[in-house]
């Protein structure tokens, strides 16, 4: 069944406008008296008929009842930003490997510093790709995009962390501590750190850990940022299975 994200999947009646019908008439390629999922990026989901088409809206009526999506897990990811547009990847994979919320970073090493009318530009294209990717994957929350902050100040933002939470950083210097080791014995909320190009600082990492971090090596090979994110989070959809 086509899914797609909704405002309100409350209504008995809903209109579906602008880029959402756009998307359902031409690349979904709906018709009248299709049935799809619709969800709110909240975790309310609705089964809803089509029932109208013009130009510019599609009227649907909603023929199940609002079910309450609950999530076992939560995965979190903070990422430093990598160079170009490599985070637009990251994004598109968390959102696939079940990320909740997605922290974008500037560490000491950064060398992406995007700043002024670049900032919100690049916000509004990161939440339109998640939003893309939890449609053709079928979820049933859009990961929340937060705005771009520097590391030390995310640390104080979390600390302390939640008893239901762990922090693990990737970090080269780490030789003993494996992904899998921590989950096999970790069922719960997971924030997963990724360093930019060039890796974290001796006092950064020190930093992460004074604020309740697990360092993690990700083997003998040094990964790029965004190759790093998407294996940790792999694991993790691994051993949750």
């Amino acid at each position: 069944m086509k899914r797609i994200f909704l405002e309100n999947v409350t209504g008995e009646v809903v209109t579906i406008e602008g880029g959402d019908a756009n998307h359902l008439a031409r690349s979904l390629r709906a018709r009248r008296g299709d049935k799809i999922t619709a969800v709110d990026g909240a975790g309310n989901c609705a089964v809803m008929e089509l029932i109208d088409f013009d130009k510019e809206k599609i009227m649907a009526r909603r023929v199940s009842k609002v079910e309450k999506i609950s999530v076992e897990r939560k995965i979190i990811l903070a990422d430093c930003l990598p160079k170009q547009n490599r985070f637009d990847n990251i994004i598109e994979k968390a959102t696939e490997l079940g990320v909740e919320k997605i922290f974008p970073l500037i560490s000491e090493r950064t060398i992406a510093r995007p700043g002024g009318a670049r900032i919100q530009s690049k916000l509004e294209r990161w939440k339109k790709i998640a939003k893309e990717a939890a449609e053709q994957c079928a979820r049933d929350t859009i990961p929340e995009i937060e705005n771009i902050r520097g590391l030390d100040d995310w640390l104080k933002e979390i600390y302390p962390l939640e008893d239901d939470t762990i922090l693990l950083f990737c970090w080269e210097e780490e030789k003993e501590t494996t992904v899998r080791k921590i989950l096999s014995a970790w069922k719960k909320n997971i924030i997963v750190l990724i360093g930019p190009e060039g890796g974290f600082s001796p006092r950064e990492a020190q930093a992460i850990k004074s604020f309740g971090g697990v360092s993690v090596t990700l083997g003998k090979r040094i990964l790029k940022t965004d190759t790093a994110a998407i294996s940790v989070l792999a694991m993790i959809n691994y051993e949750s299975m």
